[in-house]
């Protein structure tokens, strides 16, 4: 059992007290005593320790009868009659997780003027006042502290903390960078880099990581962090070489495990990850992760390694047979099969809603348009509060040209869901498919009016405004603005490539058309711009490239396609 430090120094003295009491009991004082009747001894006054220690021990045995409110009145009374600074952070807490957060601030700081000198008041005080998100009282109660106690660094580091929590990540650095060289420790600098990492400044957040592990090799979270860092670079091949030596140290938790899985898929190592996980087959949390990685990754051959053991038991794992879907589906082109498996998750189950979505997706590209709207009517049933299916079911009517029913949908969605910006989108795109490209772009002004990083209405945006060549200035910047977003999203690529070509910034167009089919080789649309584009640069045997591949895909614009590659001089 753990007891505050005021019960240590207090039950030693009360037991004591007791004691001596039991064994040396007072003297009968005979000028009290009556000559008719012997006196009798008079009960003892319990001293305020004991009525306090009482009064603690109360407090603690109702909290776990779960009775907070006369637990806290009990303690209440312990620091009324006997207060302690860890009596005063007991109560706040209470108070803290009764909701009644000014009484715990105004207990705290009361506690504070009681006893200034105590560092764990002061520490639980600015924590107080960070959890409620006021974060400049918690560093202006640090600073005052730390006017008289210049020499308590880890004062310092909390402030700076709480500025990066306020996303102040300058004057955080500002603030570690103030600390003489001779007092800088290894959480100095590691805070230094998070406070760099949050400026962006990688390669002074990866020094500073990398002079806190220098001073301190068991500095694992540095170690994390400085991973983390090289990963946000986009530097691989560092990245896992510093969780492959956390993981070689023995740290062999499951996230160090999932980030050098990920890290070596994102250097084509599939085999190497596949191994890595294969060594933890009964962890089935980061079995499952992995595979859904291997998915998403299209490498289906190493995520059935993962699963197909699975599929093997009796009964499936619950949490396996959505992942298994996706793998008789995508993997496998087997989409019976895939049926099987999520008709067979539980109702109950974290998975269901999306396992609906899924079926009504296989319905629907099965040919059983009617069954897909019938499930998607039944899942709206099931799941009012939800919009996902909502717009689900819009989305079935754009599929079949039913735009007016699809816009009734998403418009009854937006009445329940006002501030839902995917069915503001949705609404933008069915506007759009029915030739109103004014209205579509309101509506994606007020996407991102809503929320500037909304990458998909900043993508249509830029794109519309570079099809009209005009402001084409602002069209760069909404697609660079996307692209910030989801820096390797195809699409998004092929849309500065546009926004480029219409500026006739016709090398850079040609570098980025380059990356968007590589990043995207299946839709015609942008291989159409990669052959306008090269035709531009007279680059005839790309462009007649192009225009063949985008042909080959099928798309809605064929003919004008087949027009731009009958005029490079080679007819299809």
């Amino acid at each position: 059992m753990i007891i505050t430090r005021a019960i240590r120094f207090l039950l030693p003295v009360l037991l004591a007290s007791l004691l001596g009491c039991a064994a040396r009991p007072a003297a009968p004082d005979s000028r009290a005593q009556s000559a008719e009747a012997p006196s009798q001894p008079s009960r003892p006054t319990p001293s305020a320790e004991a009525e306090a220690i009482y009064s603690y021990l109360a407090a603690r045995e109702l909290l776990q009868e779960q009775r907070p409110d006369e637990a806290i009145q009990a303690l209440e009374k312990a620091v009324a009659i006997e207060p302690t600074p860890e009596l005063y952070i007991d109560l706040g807490n209470l108070y803290w997780r009764a909701s009644r957060f000014a009484d715990a601030l105004l207990l705290l700081r009361q506690g504070l003027d009681k006893y200034p000198e105590s560092e764990l008041l002061l520490s639980t005080l600015a924590k107080t006042y960070a959890a409620q998100g006021r974060y400049d009282d918690a560093v202006l109660v640090l600073d005052d502290y730390r006017k008289k106690h210049p020499e308590l660094l880890d004062l310092a580091h909390e402030a700076a903390a709480y500025r990066m929590e306020q996303g102040n990540y300058g004057e955080a650095v500002d603030r570690l960078s103030a600390i003489p060289v001779d007092k800088v420790t290894p959480t100095t600098d590691f805070l230094l880099g998070k406070g760099y990492f949050g400026l962006g400044l990688y390669d002074k957040a990866i020094a500073a990581y990398q002079q806190s592990v220098a001073a301190d090799p068991e500095y694992y979270d540095a170690w994390i962090e400085m991973g983390l860092t090289y990963e946000a670079q986009k530097n691989y091949v560092d990245a896992e070489r510093v969780f492959s030596q956390l993981f070689d140290a023995g740290i062999e938790n499951q996230q160090i495990v999932f980030r050098l899985v990920d890290l070596n898929l994102k250097l084509n190592n599939p085999d190497k990850s596949l191994a890595l996980v294969q060594q933890f087959s009964d962890d089935l949390p980061l079995t499952l992760e992995a595979a859904n990685l291997f998915l998403n990754l299209a490498f289906y051959d190493h995520a059935a390694q993962l699963l197909d053991p699975l599929a093997q038991q009796r009964p499936i794992p619950e949490n396996a047979l959505f992942y298994l879907a996706i793998l008789e589906y995508e993997g496998r082109d087997n989409p019976e099969k895939a049926m099987k498996y999520l008709e067979t998750i539980p109702v109950n189950h974290p998975h269901y809603e999306r396992s609906l979505i899924f079926r009504i997706h296989l319905l629907y590209h099965g040919g059983d348009k009617d069954g897909a709207r019938q499930l998607c009517q039944t899942a709206i049933g099931l799941f009012p509060k939800q919009p996902e299916f909502r717009i689900v079911m819009a989305e079935l009517h754009e599929r079949e040209n039913e735009f007016e029913q699809a816009l009734d949908v998403l418009s009854l969605a937006a009445k329940q869901w006002p501030d839902n910006l995917t069915i503001l989108y949705r609404t933008g795109l069915v506007h759009d498919r029915m030739g109103d490209r004014a209205q579509a772009m309101a509506i994606m002004e007020r996407v991102i009016a809503k929320d500037p990083e909304h990458a998909d209405a900043l993508n249509f945006l830029g794109y519309s405004l570079a099809e009209q060549e005009r402001d084409l200035d602002r069209a760069l910047l909404l697609v660079q603005g996307a692209l910030q977003v989801k820096p390797d999203n195809g699409y998004f690529v092929d849309s500065l490539a546009w926004v480029y070509f219409k500026q006739k910034k016709l090398r850079l167009a040609w570098a980025e058309i380059k990356r968007a089919v590589e990043l995207v080789d299946s839709d015609p649309v942008i291989w159409e711009h990669y052959g306008d584009i090269a035709r531009a640069l007279n680059y005839t045997a790309e462009a007649r490239k192009g225009y063949s591949r985008s042909l080959e895909l099928n798309g809605d614009n064929a003919e004008a396609v087949r027009a731009k590659l009958n005029e490079t001089g080679r007819t299809r």
